[in-house]
């Protein structure tokens, strides 16, 4: 096969190409929404929900609603992005990038997470391969700009100018100091009921969910824009999420 022919495969093999790209991440919106039940938890600063998850130990909820409140926040923000991309997947790299680079890198904090809680290590590893090679690398490989995944998505001429592009550089620094600062303070011993809670893994992936985002933004990525609608609508859903929690 030429360089051309793969550079540019026949219009039959891109549609169905994009039509098993839809499939993939339209599954994964509903694995997280549906199947981590965020329909539900999205609620957590407003509606006290019991503890259905085998944790190893015992976890009462209410201690953890400002982390599972997080938790929720990232998995609704990549479960929208896996929608959006579903329905508008052409021209949307910026978009795609961010939301591959955050499914990976849940399979990949999953490890933490189970070895934070005492499972088995053989255990965690096999389903974070599994769910890479699943969820991940199919993303990567079907996705319409996937040539220009590994730098971050196609360079687009429009880019964030004043006040916006002041937020998104906030929004960067905001969310790298909640990652570092939530792996500081569990490495000096911060727990909020007991060393085997996880919820540590749910700020890192909070903080880099803006990191990441706002980055992609600032580097004007295709698409940036409804990349920053999604986090200008995450940092609303903080915002109102955190008063409802301070107030009680």
């Amino acid at each position: 096969m030429s360089l051309s022919a793969e550079a540019f495969p026949p219009a039959p093999a891109r549609v169905r190409r994009h039509i098993v790209f839809r499939v993939i991440v339209a599954a994964i919106a509903l694995l997280l929404i549906v199947g981590f039940g965020v329909w539900q938890s999205i609620l957590t600063p407003w509606v006290s929900f019991a503890d259905t998850t085998d944790h190893g130990w015992t976890r009462t909820p209410e201690l953890h609603r400002t982390a599972d409140t997080v938790s929720a926040a990232v998995m609704g923000a990549v479960g929208a992005a896996g929608i959006v991309l579903a329905v508008l997947p052409r021209r949307r790299s910026a978009l795609t990038a961010w939301f591959v680079a955050m499914v990976a890198a849940m399979g990949i904090t999953s490890v933490v997470s189970s070895v934070i809680q005492g499972h088995d290590l053989i255990d965690a590893a096999i389903f974070a391969v599994g769910w890479l090679a699943l969820l991940v690398v199919p993303t990567v490989l079907l996705a319409p700009d996937r040539r220009s995944l590994p730098a971050g998505g196609v360079a687009s001429e429009d880019r964030p100018r004043g006040p916006l592009l002041a937020a998104l550089r906030a929004l960067v620094v905001a969310g790298a100091l909640i990652a570092v600062g939530a792996i500081v303070w569990r490495l000096a011993g911060g727990v909020i009921e007991s060393p085997r809670e996880d919820d540590v893994v749910g700020f890192v992936l909070f903080g880099l969910a803006f990191a990441l985002g706002g980055a992609q933004c600032l580097r004007a990525r295709e698409s940036w824009r409804t990349l920053a609608i999604l986090l200008a609508a995450v940092t609303a859903y903080t915002v109102v999420a955190g008063v409802s929690l301070a107030l009680g």
